[in-house]
């Protein structure tokens, strides 16, 4: 539920309290705790994820990918209006990157002498999706189709499973419809890790996509900093976001803009 204050009947420290930015933990011990978690994960691999899921999860498996079947059940047992709605979605999400994409330039300098700017793909790509207070299946078609799109040979998508290592049906949905076939329920730091040193069952990647908590940032720019880690995207969230309204706004749009927000972690302003 977003809170509805009214900025006229606010006093002073009412106001100050409402603009106030959430206390961000990057304390010595967060780094610490993340900087234990990947090394045991770049250390031993599946075991310390599925020790880490256990922990921090609740569930104790050895991670494996989730299965094509379940992803084809997923989009099978979407409504007729979330199918639509999803599918409105990649469409308009593809061809907002369509247009982005870049060509080659080719150009005779002089008789004998070509120069060439070539684009290439990124191999191996880690896609982290969210998927603990909020699944963010809207993540998953912001990641995955720029990467569809581009190429990228190695799709790998994780996010946290469920206590009996279940994962959001729409994230899988979404998933399934945006061609991504390497789906892992591993979620946290660990995952974070996983993707970028490899593992047993998790492949290493050249490069890791998406948002996530305290935990997950900071993982991310742990591995950046390892010569033998993963370039990441950059450190995301918490978000702040304010929609500007007057009266002549459509009502039913600024809603839109504001639940568009909605699902964002409790630190988010």
């Amino acid at each position: 539920m977003i809170a509805i204050l009214n900025w006229n009947n606010l006093d002073k420290n009412g106001k100050t309290e409402a603009l106030a930015r959430a206390e961000f933990n990057s304390s010595s011990e967060l780094l610490e705790r993340v900087k234990y978690i990947v090394s045991q994960v770049r250390a031993n691999g599946d075991a310390a994820l599925r020790s880490f899921s256990a922990r921090f999860d609740g569930f104790d498996a050895v991670p494996s990918f989730v299965p094509q079947e379940k992803l084809a059940a997923a989009t099978a047992g979407l409504s007729s209006e979330m199918r639509r709605s999803l599918d409105e979605a990649i469409e308009n999400i593809t061809n907002f990157h369509k247009a982005q994409m870049p060509q080659t330039v080719r150009v005779d300098t002089r008789p004998g002498v070509v120069c060439e700017l070539t684009w290439r793909s990124i191999e191996r790509v880690g896609l982290y999706v969210p998927g603990g207070t909020a699944p963010l299946f809207s993540a998953v078609m912001m990641l995955a189709l720029p990467a569809r799109l581009a190429g990228c040979r190695t799709r790998v998508l994780c996010t946290p499973p469920g206590k009996d290592g279940s994962i959001d049906q729409g994230i899988l949905a979404a998933a399934d419809l945006c061609g991504i076939t390497k789906v892992l329920p591993i979620g946290g730091a660990q995952a974070i890790a996983a993707m970028a040193f490899g593992t047993e069952t998790v492949p290493k990647v050249d490069k890791i996509f998406g948002p996530g908590n305290a935990y997950v940032t900071q993982a991310k720019q742990l591995v950046a900093q390892e010569p033998d880690g993963a370039a990441i995207d950059m450190p995301a969230g918490p978000s702040e976001v304010m929609v500007i309204a007057d009266a002549a706004a459509n009502p039913a749009w600024v809603a839109a803009d504001l639940l568009a927000q909605a699902e964002h972690g409790a630190d988010s302003q």
